[in-house]
């Protein structure tokens, strides 16, 4: 029987390579939507467990520096970061910039960019050492083809007092799981309190030393400021992204509407391509049923055409998905949570399967009915 399937499709090559490279496609697309689906529902959960945002009310004025170390001596807590954000430009041509001065040693442990690999050991002790120092993020070091070493003067907007900002770049810090830890351009925070004359943070970054009490940590804050004259709003990031979440929920839909209409776009095509194959070899089925083979054995042969010219499809088309998603997703945007797992594999293993159910029941059932005298007679 395997020969007769074998022998049927290199004898119609054409029609078996085109509905071949349909279906890779299709399931390359299946991949792709079920790595988004994936990377939706767990990949924001992933980072930033551990960390909350604190900031003032409605984004009001800045807060003084004596809440840094409020916040610090809170129980449960393990680090803080103090921010302070300047827009600058940088060049001839006055490029825009965000410099952020915030708490050195406390951000590399907050951050762990040393150790995630997104900053060399020996550059994060020389920015450590250097108060007048600054770590850049990688691409725009890449854009403004900066070096390490440099010296860069930054200007202040429009509008305001022309004082230039000089620094020298003794690190440059790269993505971690895709997201930048921080701002263009890095300096020690009291390097940039000193060129404001300001004591005040924008907002700062809290680490607990448990990321399941994150929340409880983060309600304790909030209380203990909310009667104070600096009122303050502490969100940890689990909530503030499933926030985001359940803004994008339409994700899950959208994703589900294009992969159902590509399996059923899929299914017509490869219905289409059995029903007219059996179609044309009646009179086949009419003489291999009239020398004993059972019904079972005819719609076996009607199945195993269909999954042979699905199947293999379908499996490369998942490979292929997955080997791009590890390359684009993983190694160069580094996008948490996009990913092929055991469980959407699994899912495209039975949607090929049930392709080739649905494909070869009706052509089947019309294999078992037929009259093997009057198809020989019409020959």
């Amino acid at each position: 029987m395997n020969r007769i399937v074998l022998g049927l499709l290199c004898r119609r090559w054409l029609r078996t390579l085109l509905v071949g490279l349909s279906t890779l496609v299709a399931f390359m697309l299946l991949g792709f939507f079920l790595a988004i689906r994936h990377g939706f529902a767990v990949g924001p959960m992933q980072v930033g467990a551990d960390l909350l945002l604190l900031e003032p009310i409605g984004g009001g004025s800045p807060l003084p520096l004596g809440v840094v170390s409020k916040v610090s001596s809170f129980p449960g807590v393990r680090s803080v970061v103090g921010i302070n954000a300047v827009q600058m430009l940088f060049g001839a041509n006055r490029h825009p910039l965000v410099v952020e001065g915030l708490s050195p040693r406390a951000f590399l442990e907050l951050s762990d960019a040393v150790g995630s690999g997104a900053l060399r050991p020996v550059e994060a002790q020389r920015w450590l050492a250097d108060p007048a120092g600054a770590l850049v993020s990688a691409e725009v070091a890449r854009k403004n083809r900066w070096t390490l070493g440099e010296t860069i003067s930054l200007h202040t907007m429009p509008g305001v007092p022309p004082r230039d900002l000089t620094c020298q770049i003794d690190g440059i810090l790269g993505k971690l799981d895709g997201v930048s830890p921080s701002s263009d351009v890095n300096l020690h925070f009291d390097y940039v309190r000193r060129w404001t004359h300001m004591d005040f943070v924008d907002f700062m970054f809290v680490k607990v030393a448990n990321a399941r009490q994150a929340d409880a940590v983060a309600q304790a804050i909030g209380q203990k400021f909310a009667n104070s004259a600096t009122p303050v709003t502490v969100q940890s990031f689990k909530s503030l992204l499933q926030g985001v979440v359940e803004r994008l929920a339409d994700v899950n839909a959208i994703t589900s509407v294009v992969i159902v209409a590509t399996l059923f776009g899929l299914f017509l095509i490869s219905f289409n391509t059995v029903i007219h194959s059996v179609a044309e070899r009646l009179g086949e089925f009419a003489l291999l049923k009239a020398v004993g083979f059972t019904p079972l054995r005819l719609v076996w042969l009607v199945f195993l055409e269909a999954s042979l010219g699905i199947v293999p499809a379908a499996i490369a088309g998942m490979l292929c998905a997955w080997l791009l998603i590890r390359a684009i997703a993983g190694a160069k945007l580094h996008l948490p949570g996009i990913t092929l797992t055991p469980a959407a594999l699994a899912i495209g293993g039975l949607s090929a399967l049930g392709l080739a159910v649905l494909s070869s029941m009706l052509p089947g059932l019309r294999v078992v009915r037929l009259t093997c005298g009057q198809v020989l007679r019409k020959g």
